[in-house]
């Protein structure tokens, strides 16, 4: 089969789904008005969610492809099925199961409670007994969720990232040649299109963060970071991306330099340099050429400003955050969205029109 017939197949099932009311894309049930703009999490995409550091770049990223997927598979009847593979390169998997159980507190009790604070590590806090038996009452869910998401944080380098997704495939489709011949991917690169033996699965793999990937040694020379982004983005991510139609989220930290607050000749601060960019990533830049879509983060209060987008920043301090889409291939860019965050729980919610406005 042909490029185009498989396009124009794609097409008509796609068509035919959705009039038997079956789902193609996993939704934002919990972001109606980013859901206007962007339908859901959808396969064959290569994202970057970037920002200045601290600002909740992986909280955001983790909401909309790890907790939201997660929710809408486990809570409602669908017909389609979930993995996520998440390459954890600044915690450790037991850190971000830690985050996990306290965003399902918040969502289920709206009790915040820090990762800490679960831990007991506090002097003036020891973890209470309620808590404690609210999270025993979490196994099962948790085991379906470790069933679904498969978080690793003992395989750091470009190269190998793939390999564990490409097995994954391997073990979960076929590889063809125009012709039709099945082929071993690694024996025969150069094959012309993969099938999933399912064809209801979507895949998500998220890596955070693109800044400490450990470059490898290519031709006996030990390549810098900023190869091993290239590599990753440029190589690796567009494979999985076009290859296997899976969905990749790499989280990258914009610049320093994008850090730094800037001011006019009046002394007034440049709001426009300050928010995230594709030119204010941050080791790799060439990055942002690759993928479809790039999110950003911004938080006006780092930069002690009162009043943004007509909200009160004096009262929601560094609750607020505003999403923007940068640029998305296959929509227009430059969106911006008003959201409340928690950062304890790693929850966000959409503003409403007339919520803490000046």
């Amino acid at each position: 089969m042909s490029i185009i017939e498989r396009v124009i197949e794609e097409l008509k099932e796609n068509k035919q789904k959705r009039l038997k009311g079956e789902d193609i894309l996993i939704p934002w049930l919990n972001l109606p008005k980013l859901s206007t703009v962007l339908p859901g999490v959808q396969k064959g995409r290569y994202v970057i969610i970037t920002a200045n550091s601290k600002v909740g770049k992986t909280q955001i990223a983790d909401y909309l492809y790890l907790y939201e997927p997660l929710n809408y598979i486990l809570n409602n009847k669908t017909n389609l099925k979930l993995k996520i593979f998440y390459f954890s390169l600044e915690i450790s998997k037991e850190d971000k199961l830690l985050q996990m159980i306290s965003n399902k507190i918040y969502n289920d009790k709206k009790y915040i409670i820090s990762m800490d604070n679960l831990k007991s590590y506090f002097k003036g806090y020891v973890l209470e007994d309620r808590v404690e038996q609210l999270i025993d009452s979490y196994k099962d869910y948790f085991t379906r969720v470790e069933s679904i998401v498969t978080i690793i944080d003992n395989i750091r380098n470009p190269h190998g990232i793939y390999k564990e997704v490409r097995k994954y495939a391997r073990e979960n489709g076929k590889f063809f040649l125009k012709d039709g011949t099945e082929v071993d991917p690694v024996a025969n690169p150069f094959y012309d299109y993969y099938e999933p033996n399912d064809p209801h699965e979507q895949v998500i793999v998220i890596t955070d963060s693109l800044s400490l990937l450990q470059p490898e040694k290519i031709d006996g020379k030990q390549q810098e970071l900023w190869d091993a982004m290239f590599k990753f983005s440029s190589d690796y991510s567009l494979k999985m991306r076009d290859n296997f139609k899976y969905t990749v989220v790499n989280i990258q930290q914009q610049a320093g330099d994008q850090e730094k607050q800037q001011f006019t000749f009046k002394g007034s601060t440049i709001i426009d340099k300050l928010r995230p960019s594709a030119d204010g990533l941050g080791d790799c830049k060439l990055t942002g050429r690759d993928c479809d879509l790039m999110i950003g983060l911004f938080a006006p209060a780092r930069y002690k400003v009162k009043e943004y987008q007509g909200f009160n920043i004096e009262k929601l301090k560094d609750n607020y955050r505003e999403l923007c889409i940068i640029f998305n291939r296959r929509g227009g860019g430059n969106i911006n969205l008003d959201l409340f965050f928690q950062g304890e729980c790693n929850y966000f919610r959409e503003l409403g029109d007339s919520e803490f406005r000046i």
